[in-house]
């Protein structure tokens, strides 16, 4: 299956260039290696705005209904001219397929930053997001948007990947496409995959392919994007990959002998009590895939979301 390169936002001093407010760089694996599967636009607002590599540290305080960046020895205020580089940039980039951002940061971080009480003098009991992610989320809600150590968790690094991977396919489509036959092709590509984020949409993106013919290629192209989008803004649960997996099931069932059936089964029930992983379980049902050379599961891009070096 060929994967297109996701177009990511990924924090310039992840692996980058050193332009942290030490002077440093931030070592992370995980990002370095992505680096060799994706198309990535570089980014560090804080230097961008103008601030000095090494600087002063900056920290986000609650102002009313307001968060607000500020240095706090100087007492220099950067909102504003963080908030405009955002805007900017942000309107600048056209079609991308994610954000990797820097954790904790007061621009960057995803959900994670510290956020202080007016005067400086005590942190508030809630964490924030950085005030360019908070532009990012707003600007790109359907998106996803991580930093590097939200990434460590194995379920949030897997939904990350798959749905930049997934953008990035339908990116190409969109881009590309000559005629209905491209856009079936794809849906009936990514049928698990979106019934993994969201069963319901998937059902009216099956309905408006069945009746395309009424509005036209391209408005079904533009409302199935608006479909596209929302069934990947959800987020993926044990429950939901069990339900995709027992469907997959019911595919085999009857190809696959009774005592496989038992297996693959009890397999599924390890699976959702957290005592199987799911690349094992994958891996399994693969093997099944390639000794009935099943060309419709071997289609799916949810057994294969993503390159597998990556996981």
């Amino acid at each position: 299956m060929v994967q297109y390169k996701p177009r990511i936002v990924i924090s310039r001093c992840l692996n980058i260039e050193p332009v942290r407010y030490n002077g440093g760089i931030i070592n992370d694996e995980f990002s370095k290696k992505l680096l060799d599967y994706v198309e990535y636009i570089a980014v560090c607002p804080e230097v961008d705005i103008g601030m000095p590599v090494p600087r002063p540290t900056v920290l986000l305080y609650k102002k009313g209904d307001q968060i607000r960046m500020v240095e706090p020895n100087s007492m220099k205020d950067y909102t504003d001219e963080m908030l405009n580089f955002s805007e900017t940039f942000l309107k600048s980039l056209g079609e991308v397929d994610g954000f990797l951002l820097k954790a904790k940061s007061p621009s960057c971080g995803v959900k994670d930053t510290k956020l202080y009480q007016e005067n400086l003098k005590g942190l508030i009991n809630a964490r924030s997001s950085g005030l360019f992610a908070q532009r990012a989320m707003e600007y790109y809600p359907y998106l996803p948007i991580e930093d590097e150590g939200r990434l460590n968790d194995y379920w949030i690094r897997r939904d990350f990947l798959t749905k930049i991977f997934s953008h990035a396919r339908f990116r190409y489509l969109k881009n590309n496409y000559k005629d209905i036959s491209d856009l079936l092709k794809f849906h009936q590509e990514h049928k698990y995959l979106l019934m993994l984020y969201d069963p319901h949409t998937l059902k009216q993106m099956g309905n408006l392919l069945a009746n395309w013919k009424k509005h036209g290629l391209e408005e079904t192209m533009r409302r199935y994007a608006n479909l596209f989008h929302k069934a990947l803004s959800k987020k993926s649960d044990i429950n939901k990959h069990s339900n995709v997996l027992q469907h997959i099931y019911g595919h085999l069932s009857e190809k696959i002998s009774d005592s496989e059936k038992r297996h693959l089964l009890k397999m599924l029930d390890k699976l959702r009590k957290g005592k199987l992983q799911l690349e094992t379980l994958l891996e399994y049902i693969k093997g099944f895939i390639y000794r009935f050379n099943d060309k419709y599961l071997q289609s799916q891009t949810y057994l294969n979301p993503f390159p597998e070096e990556l996981i």
